[in-house]
């Protein structure tokens, strides 16, 4: 089979690392170069100059088509799948060029900066017949599989209750960065909100199932922060924050089972823990954790950290089981690293077809759909 023909909009002429408008070369360039099922073949960025750039400095082929617009990518004929990873802002606009072309299209999540638009791109890539990806690439990743085979085999039981407790940490709380200020808006949607929160509420909903049922608080308890720039310097002493930084959910599910969610953003937790999510059944619990680790690709959720732990423990047995999900990683996986392995997974499970391991845009509309319930209920 010959390999899908890849273009990129977003990669960043510069090496991949923790800070926004490098997700492209961190997550989605090595299993791209690496997986002989996609071929890159064209990059677009808000300049041609600035594309030439990427490609250079990624070594990419010389035959490699640079592009300074969205438009001019999706008119490529030798483009198959267009990878859009920029800021939510520009998702709309860049993603309906990829429709109106009829191109795949994979979408970093959020898939738009609000529930129209991601109920509009939704609508127009169906009409058009186009295969669509989101970057909920948690659900690939082997903890979540391993979970669900768990549950599946009723080891714990019937699922009767969850319960997690997170700390936003990784991110600083009581300063931020000149140039990323919309992190701080509730309304840009590309914030800890829909970002940290709702890659989480993807993956809870994916394993468990929505909510039947639910209440909710969201809090900002730091609204206002020091603006600083890159430099250190601080430029703006006060800038309103009104993104929540505490997050409160619970209800019943609709499998029955009831089920809390406390997210938190402070400096540090007592714990060192950034997750712990429990899930307890009639027979047993399955405990998820995760390591603070500030300001490291490592510590979000999405990202197949080495130091995601998950064990289950039978009713009143001394023993506790560590479950060695990530043994299934083939070598290939392994040498991507922890940043891009989940979405290699995403990308192999796209070529092949398999619609059960990763997120179309229908399947991103229902957690957005999920979150603007959970805003509504807090009474924003």
């Amino acid at each position: 089979m010959a390999p899908i023909r890849v273009g990129i909009i977003g990669l960043a002429g510069q090496a991949a690392a923790f800070a926004p408008g490098r997700w492209a070369a961190a997550a989605h360039l090595p299993p791209l170069q690496q997986s002989p099922n996609f071929e890159i073949v064209a990059i677009a960025n808000s300049t041609i100059e600035s594309s030439r750039k990427s490609i250079s400095f990624h070594n990419l082929p010389p035959t490699t088509a640079a592009y300074g617009s969205a438009e001019d990518l999706a008119k490529d004929p030798n483009v198959d799948l267009i990878v859009v990873s920029v800021r939510v802002e520009k998702h709309f606009e860049l993603t309906q060029a990829a429709i109106k072309h009829r191109k795949g299209v994979f979408v970093e999540w959020p898939l738009g900066a609000s529930l129209e638009e991601s109920e509009e791109l939704t609508k127009l890539a169906k009409e058009a017949g186009v295969k669509t990806v989101v970057g909920l690439q948690a659900r690939a990743g082997k903890l979540a599989s391993a979970v669900k085979k768990i549950l599946a085999e009723e080891r714990i039981g019937k699922v009767i209750s969850s319960h997690v407790l997170a700390n936003a940490s990784l991110l600083p709380v009581d300063a931020w960065w000149q140039g990323y200020e919309s992190y701080m808006d509730m309304k840009s949607g590309g914030n800890g909100f829909y970002i940290f929160f709702g890659h989480f509420l993807d993956s809870f909903v994916n394993i468990l199932g929505d909510f039947d049922a639910l209440q909710a608080t969201l809090s900002t308890q730091w609204p206002t922060v020091p603006l600083l720039d890159a430099t250190g310097q601080v430029v703006d002493p006060a800038m309103p924050r009104t993104v929540p930084d505490h997050i409160m959910v619970q209800g019943k599910l609709q499998s029955g089972a009831v089920a809390s969610i406390s997210f938190r953003h402070t400096k540090s937790s007592v714990d060192r823990t950034s997750l712990k999510w429990i899930i307890s059944g009639t027979e047993g619990e399955i405990e998820i954790s995760l390591p603070e680790e500030f300001q490291s690709m490592e510590a979000q959720w999405q990202v197949a950290s080495a130091n995601l732990k998950l064990r289950v423990r039978l009713g009143r047995e001394d023993k506790v089981e560590d479950v060695d999900f990530a043994s299934e990683l083939d070598d290939v996986a392994k040498e991507l690293g922890p940043t891009a392995i989940n979405t290699g997974l995403v990308y192999e499970a796209f070529a092949n077809g398999n619609g059960e391991v990763y997120a179309t845009f229908a399947d991103a509309l229902k957690t957005h759909r999920i979150l603007d319930r959970i805003a509504k209920a807090a009474g924003l």
